[in-house]
């Protein structure tokens, strides 16, 4: 599974927390079973996943900011679990560059998102980026 792959699994994973009641580490071992390919990027995978859910009310507090007239709670759950993955990365991923994480970003919400989930999530998440 390539890199691109593992990054859209983080974000599904994310997003389908939302919606699940078990345990974070019962919805992991169930997701894993699921998606045998995740062994491939099986770290990269585990590492954003827990530090997205470890840190997500910091990171949904540093995005926030630069929501223009919307909280967090209100914008659609994809484009939340984009742009927190993405802020995660930014912040704590160093392998790779900012511009192709903001880039993947997009690219989901182009792929997964609603008509206009893009250039917002390229404009937050821009905003973001300069802001650190």
């Amino acid at each position: 599974m390539s890199r691109i792959e593992t990054r859209e699994a983080v974000v599904f994973f994310i997003y389908q927390t939302d919606f699940r009641k078990e345990e974070l580490m019962d919805q992991l071992k169930i997701y894993l079973e699921a998606n045998p390919s995740l062994e491939d990027d099986k770290e990269y995978f585990m590492s954003t996943v827990l530090g997205v859910m470890d840190n997500r009310e910091e990171i949904d507090n540093k995005l926030s900011k630069f929501l223009k007239k919307w909280s967090i709670n209100r914008i659609p759950k994809l484009d939340r679990a984009i742009l927190e993955t993405a802020a995660y990365e930014i912040e704590n991923n160093d392998d790779v560059h900012v511009s192709v994480t903001i880039n993947e970003a997009v690219r989901l919400s182009k792929k997964y998102g609603a008509e206009d989930s893009s250039s917002y999530i390229n404009g937050v998440l821009s905003s973001y980026e300069k802001s650190l």
